[in-house]
């Protein structure tokens, strides 16, 4: 989803376990869309404790995560928004769950569904929205809803268990 608003994104999940893995996905956005009233730029960070149903890692899970982000948006209206002085990023977190299926022959390959919702307390500054448009109000409230939708492709690094030899 991220690729579709121009976000490059990628993200690393690593084992911890049987049933538990680590994500760290980071998100990078820093254009307009075809003009300077029309932006998505932000800087993101979600990492995410998973915990799956199967011990193979596929299937369902549901994960806890934090979330960071810069941000400064435009949606073609009369206002821009941005986190206050461009220097007060949104921490908060929240829930997800997701599925997650092998698509190649060996298993590496992998196609992953996810969602989460969560809840950071926003404080930004809100500009008309123009080139360099003067600084409006400053406001702070607190966002709970969808933080995260995720449609993705991934590859498992396969890693061969060294077996001990026998003396």
């Amino acid at each position: 989803v991220g690729l579709g608003m121009l976000m490059a994104n990628l993200g690393v999940e690593f084992d911890l376990g049987n049933k538990f893995s680590f994500v760290l996905p980071i998100y990078y956005s820093a254009i307009n869309y075809f003009k300077p009233t029309l932006k998505f730029r932000t800087f993101a960070v979600q990492p995410e404790l998973r915990y799956w149903l199967k011990d193979n890692k596929d299937g369902f899970f549901v994960g806890a995560h934090a979330g960071f982000a810069y941000y400064n948006f435009a949606f073609d209206g009369k206002w821009r928004y941005q986190d206050k002085d461009g220097k007060t990023p949104t921490l908060g977190g929240g829930l997800s769950a997701g599925y997650r299926m092998p698509i190649s022959k060996d298993e590496n390959w992998k196609l992953e569904f996810a969602v989460g919702a969560g809840v950071y307390p926003l404080h930004y500054d809100v500009f008309h929205n123009e080139e360099n448009g003067p600084l409006y109000d400053t406001r702070k409230k607190t966002y709970f809803g969808l933080d995260n939708v995720m449609i993705g492709i991934s590859y498992r690094i396969p890693v061969k268990k060294v077996q001990p030899k026998n003396k």
